[in-house]
């Protein structure tokens, strides 16, 4: 259990402090279908209009790795995100599916400074991968920052080492469901 929660806050860290800017074939492009690929992530997702990268240098242990952030704003409350991680192979050996799946779900909680709570996370399964639907909804017993509204919705995947995390925040929309339900490999 310290371990996992020494990784949680390594992550964290590392997160705020360490991000960097890059232009490379991690970049998405547009498809003839209007949706967006990432080569380098080997997946296609439809954004409602196109994603910047953010790509953040982070660490665990001696242990250096990447996480791809692709975010589109869409307003001040309708942020979509799609995010793939290549974490260390003995980081996954040590977890169970279950297991990663909560730590990713804490990390993002703790990312949002517990404005958010863990309200709902079930299976789910698309284009033949099975991962978790989750939501977050405002705390009440949280701090909320004037003018936040909404919550966050999201599912994750994983294949192999690679975590991919697609997240909707901000106010209930049309376009949620479409972009999450979009997110499939290349192949």
């Amino acid at each position: 259990m310290n371990r996992n929660l020494l990784i949680i806050l390594m992550t964290i860290f590392t997160f705020n402090s360490c991000q960097s800017q890059t232009k490379d074939k991690a970049e998405m492009e547009k498809t003839e279908s209007d949706e967006f690929s990432s080569e380098s992530g080997n997946f296609i997702i439809d954004f409602p209009i196109e994603p910047t990268l953010r790509v953040i240098d982070n660490q665990i242990g001696t242990d250096k790795y990447k996480i791809y952030n692709y975010q589109a704003v869409a307003g001040q409350q309708m942020i979509y995100m799609a995010e793939y991680i290549d974490f260390p192979e003995y980081v996954m050996e040590s977890w169970d599916k279950d297991q990663a799946y909560d730590q990713i779900l804490k990390t993002t909680e703790a990312k949002y400074g517990g404005v958010f709570k863990l309200t709902k996370k079930e299976s789910t399964e698309q284009h033949n991968l099975e991962g978790i639907y989750y939501e977050f909804s405002l705390n009440p017993d949280a701090n909320v920052p004037r003018g936040v509204k909404g919550g966050i919705k999201g599912k994750i995947f994983f294949v192999g080492n690679r975590s991919y995390q697609l997240t909707y925040l901000g106010e209930e929309q049309e376009l949620i469901e479409p972009f999450l339900n979009s997110f499939r490999l290349i192949k």
